[in-house]
């Protein structure tokens, strides 16, 4: 079946129900009822109070009822003006957060990652040979040079003093071991 023929058989159908429609129209009377749907919302002038239509109740909004004379509130207050604001909440002191205190711990003192494993003492300066514990490098440092932030201050014998920071460490050589008994063939 074409589209047109569809169109077709629609029209015809309105038609044949617009005709059987129209004559049961005219048969009917208008009513009051009918009339004072037809005027309602229009102004007649020339009619008394007594005889308008009694309102059915109120059709929309409930508030049309209210008259703006008894809003003289709102007239005074208008509710989007940038001056109408809430009242202010009442203030209430809360008591002050008092947070613990933590005890710092004393910084535990840092300690040179340097062993020392030899010294050559002079008139004028000393020399330390140290091993780097991290690297496992062999640092030499003369007095007054530093390695790692620590200074080599003295060098005696058998000993080196570093400094870093008003702290001061000392590193001393191993003691020696016996040396009166000959060496074995198993310590070699």
């Amino acid at each position: 079946m074409s589209v047109r023929r569809v169109f077709r058989r629609a029209a015809c159908g309105l038609c044949i129900l617009g005709a059987v429609d129209l004559p049961a129209l005219a048969l009917t009377s208008l009513n009051d009822t009918t009339l004072n749907d037809i005027n309602r919302g229009t102004i007649d002038l020339d009619r008394t109070p007594a005889e308008a239509a009694p309102e059915r109740g109120p059709i929309g909004n409930p508030l049309w009822a209210i008259p703006l004379g008894s809003l003289t509130i709102t007239r005074d207050r208008p509710l989007f003006t940038p001056s109408r604001r809430p009242p202010a909440p009442a203030a209430v002191a809360s008591p002050p957060i008092v947070q613990p205190r933590i005890a710092a711990r004393p910084a535990e003192p840092e300690h040179p990652n340097l062993t020392l494993i030899g010294t050559v003492v002079g008139k004028d300066e000393g020399i330390g040979v140290f091993l780097d514990k991290t690297t496992q490098g062999f640092v030499r440092l003369k007095t007054g040079e530093g390695h790692s932030g620590w200074i080599l201050r003295s060098v005696k014998a058998r000993a080196a003093t570093l400094e870093k920071e008003h702290q001061t460490e000392t590193l001393s050589l191993p003691a020696p071991q016996n040396t009166s008994a000959p060496p074995n063939n198993e310590q070699l």
